[in-house]
């Protein structure tokens, strides 16, 4: 016979309710990730959306708000890029900076990248919407404040940075500085090589990127991007050891993509691949130990965005 007390039995009712609504939550934003990577958007936006609403619920428990804050503010920045309107969007973008800013004053080195990632999302949003020149003011903010950030995870606070390189770079290239802007991209790229080097990912495996940390699948779309960008630039001006070193980068992210599935990031990989080849097959390339990089699939020509 069950001799608990009423408010023992309620407490561990709402324990195991709470316990649900966490599990479902990362079940939906997790399914969002992947269906924004495959480039599923309708598919993705939908599961944002019940992540968004599940994290609300979980944050009006008054006795867990403390401890589910953390989810709010990620599945608000997460959901801002379905936001319909650019005003919704930075509404969004705005809650999510408001909670991060709460929880870095408790704890910089577990929510200050996170603080800075949401200013990132805002310059992006901004770039949509025509405003680049303001974007590229508030990515150059973004930078200085990564790089003087605490960190807890310094992979993630470095592929926070990569990312803002990145999109520095194609809004740079978007004004017409050029040199200005392949030279952020190449700093990204180093960034990011380093730091997925720091995190010891087995990427021989095809489904390598599936099982990496959520940052890293967030920040994958972009780093492929920049670096199909980077190659095409660099191989139009003759360089060609820097058009290889942004080859290996294409092949190797395009495929983690494309080991997600989908076959427009397989077709797009494949066109990636076929063309790094021909460049490391150049005889004034790099040596053969610097050109070995794992198969895999991507996301944009030279000239698209990523999602």
């Amino acid at each position: 016979m069950d001799r608990r007390t009423p408010v023992r039995r309620a407490a561990a009712r709402k324990a195991s309710r709470l316990g649900t609504l966490e599990r479902r939550y990362d079940f939906h934003l997790g399914e969002s990730i992947r269906a924004a990577l495959e480039g599923s958007r309708d598919k993705a936006a939908t599961h944002s959306g019940t992540a968004l609403a599940l994290s609300r619920e979980l944050y009006a428990a008054r006795s867990d708000r403390a401890r589910h804050q953390p989810e709010l503010a990620a599945a608000l920045s997460h959901h801002a890029r379905y936001g319909g309107t650019p005003l919704h969007a930075l509404a969004l973008l705005t809650e999510s900076a408001g909670h991060y800013a709460e929880l870095a004053r408790a704890d910089p080195a577990v929510y200050e990248v996170s603080r800075i990632d949401v200013l990132t999302r805002v310059a992006l949003a901004s770039d949509e919407a025509g405003n680049t020149t303001d974007a590229v003011s508030l990515l150059r903010e973004v930078i200085r404040m990564y790089l003087g950030a605490p960190a807890a995870d310094p992979a993630e606070r470095d592929l926070g940075l990569a990312r803002a390189r990145f999109l520095l770079g194609r809004c740079l290239l978007k004004t017409g500085a050029a040199c200005d802007g392949l030279a952020e991209i190449d700093a990204g790229l180093e960034l990011a090589a380093g730091a997925l080097d720091r995190l010891r990912i087995p990427v021989c495996a095809p489904s390598w990127l599936g099982t990496a940390p959520r940052y890293l699948q967030l920040a994958a779309p972009d780093w492929a991007a920049a670096a199909v960008r980077a190659m095409a630039l660099h191989e139009a001006d003759g360089q060609w050891e820097l058009a290889a070193f942004a080859a290996d980068a294409a092949v190797l992210i395009s495929g983690g993509l494309a080991g997600l599935g989908g076959e427009r990031l397989r077709a797009a990989h494949e066109a990636i691949r076929d063309r790094a080849d021909e460049i490391r097959a150049r005889p004034d390339q790099l040596p053969a130990d610097r050109r070995q990089v794992t198969d895999g699939d991507l996301v944009e020509s030279p000239r698209g965005r990523s999602e």
